[in-house]
């Protein structure tokens, strides 16, 4: 009998553990809950003083190559032609003197299967501001190179790089609004 009664009792203090910690996660999660905005608010107030990565980026040919491998790396793999392009770009007109440190500088910027206009959108104030008009077409071309090199351009990178090219040059004589053909 004094078993029975033992085990009982510890039947009785591991439930009692267990309804405890149940407890106690539930009202973590509903404090969680509670200050998610709170959370958000601080998340963005620090991106607001600090900025994004790449809104923290000052080179605008660092800025091009980003553009250039987000572009390929949108749809499928970086192909060899794709590379080859990119770095030869790089070469000329970009004028790297470390090409492969600032090649791996611009894949640390962009992800695999990521939109195009989620990286190009941070990145159109400072081409903007640092190229000219004619800067600005030669990018539009040298990106419709990039992904042309290995197939045909796809046509998520057409309104990618249409819609970049809307933004580059709004506002620019000879430019406007409804540019849709690359």
């Amino acid at each position: 009998m004094p078993i029975l009664l033992g085990l009982i009792g510890l039947l009785m203090a591991g439930l009692f553990w267990i309804l405890y910690t149940h407890r106690t996660v539930k009202g973590l999660q509903e404090l969680d809950r509670d200050t998610k905005g709170a959370q958000r608010r601080a998340v963005s107030a620090l991106r607001n003083i600090v900025g994004t990565p790449l809104e923290r980026v000052r080179d605008p040919r660092l800025a091009a190559v980003i553009l250039m491998l987000q572009l390929v790396r949108t749809g499928s793999p970086v192909t060899a032609s794709e590379k080859t392009k990119i770095l030869e770009f790089m070469e000329a007109p970009l004028a790297f003197e470390q090409i492969s440190t600032a090649f791996e500088q611009a894949w640390g910027y962009t992800q695999q299967r990521f939109p195009f206009s989620q990286v190009a959108d941070p990145l159109i104030p400072l081409l903007r501001q640092k190229l000219t008009v004619e800067e600005r077409a030669e990018l539009i071309t040298m990106l419709t190179q990039v992904a042309s090199a290995h197939s045909a351009l796809s046509e998520l990178q057409r309104e990618g790089i249409a819609r970049l090219k809307n933004r580059l040059m709004a506002g620019e004589k000879g430019f406007g609004r409804g540019v849709a053909s690359v």
